[in-house]
């Protein structure tokens, strides 16, 4: 049985490290801490190159926009988009979500809490519908997805559990 090739490693970095030069407002790449930035939360992710199956440029289906795909040798895939670190939501806790992509990021997270924290704050008095609810199991499955991918998601988890509380309160009258 033939072995597959052993991966470019230096070609896998210099896909990584050039899309986050093209791309410094959506991911940063810290060569010396092997970890990549996302941007618009903050937030850091290891990147193990030993765990790293496969990197490669593609292109998005919908926008013809140029992303990389990381493959980890777990089956988890990533991918650095103009949105930032994007990776697959995980509905294990949810169920099937309506609206939800195969691929989110943390601005997807940021859009849904806002429109979930803006129905608490402005609409005082009002029951949650359906679709409030359907937001914040959205933002879980984003999460929850987060967490899989690696990202610490402790202060989400916490924001989470606000809104839970508020929701929660809020159904009670």
């Amino acid at each position: 049985m033939r072995q597959a090739p052993a991966p470019d490693r230096a070609a896998q970095r210099a896909l990584v490290e050039r899309f986050a030069r093209e791309h410094p407002s959506s991911v940063l790449y810290d060569a010396a801490a092997s970890a990549l930035l996302d941007v618009a939360s903050g937030r850091t992710l290891a990147l193990e190159w030993a765990r790293v199956e496969r990197v490669e440029e593609r292109l998005d289906s919908g926008t013809r926009r140029p992303y990389v795909a990381i493959r980890l040798d777990d089956g988890r895939e990533l991918a650095l988009a103009d949105a930032g670190v994007a990776f697959a939501p995980v509905i294990d806790a949810t169920g099937p979500v309506d609206g939800l992509p195969g691929t989110v990021c943390f601005r997807d997270l940021s859009g849904a809490e806002g429109r979930l924290a803006h129905f608490l704050a402005d609409h005082a008095g009002e029951p949650p519908a359906r679709e409030h609810v359907s937001l914040f199991l959205f933002c879980l499955a984003v999460v929850d997805g987060a967490r899989a991918a690696g990202f610490d998601v402790s202060r989400e988890e916490r924001r989470l559990e606000q809104l839970l509380a508020q929701l929660e309160a809020r159904r009670r009258g």
